[in-house]
């Protein structure tokens, strides 16, 4: 009788570190880091989006709209809107890296499709260019914001593939000249090369709230 209970004792033990390991294990895959990783997501819909232009009035003017809050993946590179028009689209995201002091991060986000042939790209840390509208801004010379690349700083040109995450390593040498005075960096991203004879090659990323929030963008960083 004692040597049956010694055995039953010993067999509750391993069911019991077996449930304990796969709740060690779950837990990790959860959230998409390992436990040592430490998560900076985008905090609102107007910290990503992006700025939209239409494409036969580039380079000479960026005359388009800005646009952020949406529930749909943002569109980078080449594409037409509704009414017709060829438009071009350069993705931003925005994180509050506020009191986080020399650090190199990781910037992680979804590809959430890949149409036609957009060829590389390219991921640029800007000027912060401040909150995105929540909805799509009126027809406006957008300039400003469009033009940020050509004194940004260019962090690495990539090939994405559909429905996978895309990371970018940015080092801390070159975060820290384009910190705001509120604590934001900013990452644009733009097609390497934008003057594809095509109205229909881009890239489609996930944004704040695409999927209710499952694929939010986020910087990542080792404790």
């Amino acid at each position: 009788m004692k040597r049956e209970f010694i055995i039953e004792l010993l067999i509750g033990a391993i069911i019991l570190s077996i449930l304990l390991a796969g709740c060690e294990e779950n837990q990790e895959s959860n959230n998409g880091t390992p436990p040592s990783q430490v998560k900076i997501e985008v905090e609102t819909g107007g910290d990503d989006g992006g700025v939209v232009a239409l494409t036969d009035l580039l380079p000479e003017t960026a005359f388009g709209v800005l646009n952020g809050g949406s529930d749909q993946p943002f569109m980078v590179g080449l594409f037409t809107s509704g009414g017709g028009d060829n438009l071009t689209g350069r993705a931003i995201y925005r994180f509050n890296i506020l009191g986080y002091e020399n650090k190199s991060f990781i910037f992680h986000v979804k590809c959430v499709e890949k149409r036609g042939n957009p060829g590389d790209l390219e991921v640029y840390l800007v000027n912060d260019p401040g909150s995105l509208p929540s909805t799509p801004s009126e027809m406006s010379n957008v300039s400003e914001v469009w033009n940020l690349v050509e004194n940004g700083e260019k962090i690495t040109t990539i090939t994405p593939t559909s429905g996978q995450w895309i990371t970018v390593n940015i080092p801390s040498s070159i975060i820290e000249s384009k910190i705001s005075e509120n604590g934001y960096i900013t990452i644009m991203l733009k097609l390497g090369n934008e003057d594809l004879s095509s109205n229909m090659d881009y890239y489609s990323l996930s944004t704040y709230e695409y999927l209710q929030g499952s694929a939010k963008p986020y910087l990542s960083y080792t404790q």
